[in-house]
């Protein structure tokens, strides 16, 4: 058997060198992270002279009604896209719509196409009948995302811009990256500060009952101190 070994006291850039290396373990083992890190990446290069052709394109500035490219009945609007822009099949998908819009209650297959494989229910317009989208009942992965919204074809439907009172093909519109992640982000900060409040309230509300049953008791006291003796007071209940 070898000798044991002695340990060797650390200096103090040893010491300092393993509470670091503790630290660095206990933040990627932790899944609960605390704080924010905040990666900067440089800002992207200005779009070349001869690509100014494309950004004259028309987007919507503020809100947009999209209308039926048929008979121009309003399907829904640019306040209710919850899912970013499938530029595949041309899809533009909403969390709500009007009720000129209908579906049918029997399941489609896609036979060809992205929708190959894809089970879902057509979406039509109820004044002219014109189909419109569709609604996803089951599908692969990458289109999973948009499973359970109304999807409108861009190209049969029309858009109608609210600040330049214009109509436009909703084909030639480019609208912007939205995420279901990031609304319901917003949604929580909301819901959290909404707890917060009311915390504070109940606990204001504590705080008025407690000061007022110490006030009935001190005035309970002061009247049962001016009787005579023998006496008491005798509460009725009404």
């Amino acid at each position: 058997m070898g000798r044991p070994r002695r340990r060797v006291p650390l200096s103090n850039s040893g010491r300092e060198k393993m509470a670091v290396r503790r630290r660095l373990q206990e933040l990627f083992q932790d899944p609960q992270l605390g704080g924010v890190i905040t990666v900067e990446r440089p800002l992207p290069p200005p779009p070349p002279a001869g690509s100014a052709g494309a950004a004259r394109r028309p987007r919507p500035e503020e809100w947009a009604v999209f209308q039926c490219r048929g008979c121009r009945a309003v399907l829904g609007d640019s306040l209710h896209l919850c899912a970013q822009e499938e530029r595949r099949l041309g899809l533009l998908a909403c969390l709500r719509v009007t009720n000129d819009v209908a579906w049918e209650e029997s399941l489609m297959i896609g036979l060809e196409g992205a929708l190959l494989g894809c089970t879902f229910n057509a979406l039509s317009c109820r004044s002219c009948g014109l189909i419109v989208g569709f609604i996803l009942y089951s599908t692969f992965s990458d289109l999973a995302y948009l499973r359970g919204f109304f999807c409108f074809f861009k190209d049969s439907i029309l858009c109608y811009l609210l600040k330049t009172k214009m109509i436009i093909e909703a084909s030639k519109v480019n609208f912007p990256a939205l995420s279901l992640k990031e609304e319901l982000g917003k949604l929580k900060e909301k819901l959290v500060m909404v707890h917060m409040r009311l915390e504070l309230l109940m606990k204001k509300l504590e705080e008025l009952n407690q000061k007022n049953n110490v006030a009935e008791k001190q005035s309970t006291a002061s009247d049962a101190a001016g009787l005579m003796p023998g006496y008491a007071i005798v509460k009725m209940n009404k």
